[in-house]
């Protein structure tokens, strides 16, 4: 005899001091990690357009040279993990990410939020980069590539804005895993 199905369950909401990671929001804490420092921020937006104030985005990513790194200072190297605040406003702070196996530079974001059946996957690559014309994912994803295409804020050097659409028409391309 079969057992019967139960309904799923959302994601969220979620109870931020139990997720938090100090310093999840720096994913290179050591000074001496290869690459340019930079800040990652931008808002996470529902169906609606409306801010998502609880989400939260885990970060992964090599360091400037396309290396992988190890637990240091209370962190993982090249893994954070950042919480909307009030305005649905994200910051991580990193390093500009090296290629890896040739591989145009991006983060890998695992997305968390109140109404999704089960975590999102996405990634960014960062406006510019020549290596992004051959990148795999960003042809496959064809008109739609420009959702996951950081850019540099010309009033604030050093920072990239990415900002996450969960649905809709302008809605960010999430990977099917």
């Amino acid at each position: 005899m079969r057992e019967p199905l139960t309904g799923s369950q959302t994601v969220g909401p979620f109870f931020h001091y139990g997720l938090a990671w100090k310093p999840g929001e720096h994913l290179f804490p050591d000074p001496n990690t290869p690459g340019e420092r930079i800040t990652l921020t931008g808002t996470v937006r529902d169906g609606k357009s409306e801010l998502v104030f609880d989400a939260f985005l885990e970060l992964w990513q090599p360091d400037g040279a396309g290396q992988f790194g190890h637990p240091n200072q209370g962190s993982c190297a090249g893994w954070g993990r950042v919480n909307t605040n009030a305005q649905g406003v994200y910051v991580a702070q990193t390093v500009m990410p090296g290629s890896v196996q040739g591989a145009a530079p991006h983060v890998m974001v695992v997305l968390f939020a109140r109404g999704l059946l089960k975590q999102v996957v996405t990634r960014i690559y960062f406006a510019g980069d020549a290596r992004n014309a051959a990148e795999p994912a960003l042809q496959s994803a064809g008109a739609r590539a420009q959702t996951l295409i950081a850019q540099p804020d010309p009033a604030r050097p050093g920072v990239w804005v990415w900002d996450v659409v969960l649905q809709g028409d302008h809605e960010t391309v999430f990977f099917d895993l």
